[in-house]
């Protein structure tokens, strides 16, 4: 008997959805969506690229080391003079092995690089700069996006919730109507409309699940998670924000905060600086190399030192136009990177006069929401009870019941249009977007 009374229970909390607030859903995707993460992956790439890029100008230094075997002996170290100084004298007292090891370190400091040090050095700054703008760009849409797919998925449970009685209601005014037929009180055909209305609400019922099961998918993905078939259980945000009098934010505001704009205008100006690299690749490159090795042949004793300390100048002559073809190149992608930083001005205005737009339509929808809402609910009582008293006609009784469902989908839609729309006019102002 424990048995029995416990398995439903067990069944029932399975199956029961994983209880989820808004700022818990906010908190789930800034730390485990896939998006973000990459975005934040990719500004520490761009940082270390940065960092890689600083350290050349301080040359390299480098542990060397070699064993050459000969077919017959040969000089341990290069010939020299003072390899003649022997008293002994001639080639046969020379330093000869046909197994030789070779080790030491060797370094290279440079001084001029046509640009390639200075200017990318610049390059890879403004590579990390625009990687940690568009990483908090990202994470701004992250959150945008991750509130209106719960808000969107709130929407939908309520739909539900209003399907449900709604098919309820029917299925009881449905009973009714077969008795009152059987009673002889009501036609057929009216119990027949009623069936038929019955049979649309249910299939309306499904729909809504079936999108309400893909809106928390969209939810679960945009917070790094699996689709659940249990679900989550969602808290409402009741909260109601009134629109500001006027233009809601001076769109030079939004350009000077918009980390995305940020981002593309460090792209600008890395395009601009690969255009100084190409000019400055004409240039000569100057640079000390140096080495020192000991030089020991393995049947002889001792070690033989020698260092060498060399300034290297390079300066280009020709090669077969690449860098008039690099410079040209470089010319029209800094004319492109201006164009789209322009247009990326542009959209941000755009989406600022958009934003506003939104906020005034949210809170015209969330008042006609309300108004249908209440005036829904109002009608379907009054036609029910002139139905109950026989003075109403079963068609205006069953378009009150349908009209009803529709105001409280309109308030839950108008209420969470308006706070999503609050969450889009901070998105596109730059707020929370400072890399």
């Amino acid at each position: 008997m424990l048995l029995a009374i416990m398995l439903p229970i067990l069944a029932a909390s399975a199956t029961a959805g994983v209880p989820l607030t808004l700022e818990e859903a906010t908190a789930r995707a800034r730390t485990a969506s896939p998006r973000l993460l990459a975005a934040q992956s990719d500004a520490l790439a761009a940082a270390e690229t940065a960092s890689q890029a600083r350290s050349r100008r301080f040359g390299a230094i480098d542990l060397v080391g070699a064993y050459n075997h000969y077919e017959s002996d040969r000089l341990v170290r290069p010939m020299a003079i003072d390899l003649f100084k022997n008293p002994a004298g001639g080639f046969s007292q020379l330093p000869w092995d046909a197994d030789q090891l070779h080790y030491g370190i060797a370094w290279q400091i440079p001084l001029l690089s046509g640009g390639a040090l200075t200017e990318g050095q610049k390059i890879a700054r403004l590579g990390s700069d625009s990687a940690a703008s568009t990483a908090a760009f990202t994470k701004a849409e992250v959150r945008f996006a991750v509130r209106a797919a719960y808000r969107n998925a709130l929407v939908l449970t309520h739909a539900q919730g209003a399907a449900e009685a709604y098919v309820a209601a029917l299925t009881r005014d449905a009973a009714d109507a077969d008795l009152k037929v059987r009673l002889g009180t009501w036609a057929s055909v009216d119990a027949e409309k009623v069936r038929f209305a019955l049979a649309g609400a249910q299939a309306e019922r499904e729909g809504l699940r079936a999108q309400g099961r893909a809106a928390q998918a969209a939810l679960a993905a945009l917070m790094g998670d699996e689709p659940s078939p249990s679900g989550y259980v969602l808290e409402d945000v009741p909260d109601e924000k009134t629109p500001p009098e006027g233009p809601p934010v001076d769109p030079a505001t939004a350009l000077a905060k918009r980390a995305d704009l940020a981002a593309v205008q460090s792209q600008a100006r890395a395009v601009e600086r690969r255009e100084a690299l190409a000019k400055k690749s004409f240039g000569p490159d100057v640079a000390v190399t140096g080495s020192w090795l000991g030089n020991r042949g393995l049947s002889l004793g001792d070690s033989l030192p020698t260092y060498e300390i060399a300034v290297v100048v390079k300066v280009p002559l020709f090669d077969g136009g690449g860098r008039l073809a690099g410079l040209r190149q470089a010319r029209a992608a800094r004319a492109a990177a201006d164009e789209r930083l322009r247009g990326k001005r542009l959209e941000v205005a755009a989406q600022v006069e958009d934003a506003g737009a939104r906020l005034d339509a949210a809170e015209a929808q969330l008042e006609a929401g309300k108004t249908q809402r209440a005036l829904g609910a109002e009608v379907a009582r009054v036609e029910k009870l002139k139905l109950d008293q026989g003075t109403g006609k079963i068609e205006d009784y069953l378009t009150a019941q349908a009209q009803q469902l529709r105001g409280e989908t309109a308030y839950w839609q108008g209420l969470y249009a308006l706070q999503t729309a609050w969450d889009y006019f901070e998105f596109v102002t730059g707020g929370g977007q400072q890399p």
